[in-house]
């Protein structure tokens, strides 16, 4: 089944306005943290991996957004499936860029492997390494 929730939706009350301090979250909002949770976030290819999954029958995805999200800041931060797993689970600031809820986040190193493997058979991921550094997912 899939999981997939439009990041331009946005909650009554964030949640991460009590998780930082006030100064934390007003640097995590301006920061790339930020930026990546409201604008590159709608933009990465969660529909291209929605259909790699049914909307009826299975266990639930993670987010896909968040996944696609994930797979793009591993890769910007060159880190290893298990690196990016902890950040995804413990980092709360890799929390807010994903738009997960803070805390209670669970992955694990394989998990993060299927979806990366997924997004490199997308065409679109494809193309993007093609194109170097002026890629856009």
């Amino acid at each position: 089944m899939q999981n997939i929730v439009d990041p331009r939706q946005m909650m009554l009350a964030d949640p991460y306005e009590h998780v930082f301090s006030s100064v934390a979250y007003k640097r995590v909002r301006a920061g790339w943290h930020g930026v990546f949770r409201h604008v590159i976030l709608e933009l990465l290819p969660a529909e291209a991996l929605a259909r790699s999954f049914s909307d009826e029958m299975g266990r639930p995805t993670k987010e896909l957004y968040s996944m696609a999200g994930l797979v793009f800041i591993m890769q910007f931060n060159n880190w290893t499936a298990e690196q990016a797993a902890d950040a995804y689970m413990f980092d709360t600031a890799i929390q807010y860029a994903l738009n997960l809820s803070p805390g209670a986040q669970s992955m694990c190193s394989r998990t993060l492997e299927r979806y990366l493997k997924l997004v490199r058979e997308d065409g679109r991921a494809r193309d993007a390494e093609s194109l170097g550094p002026r890629c856009h997912l």
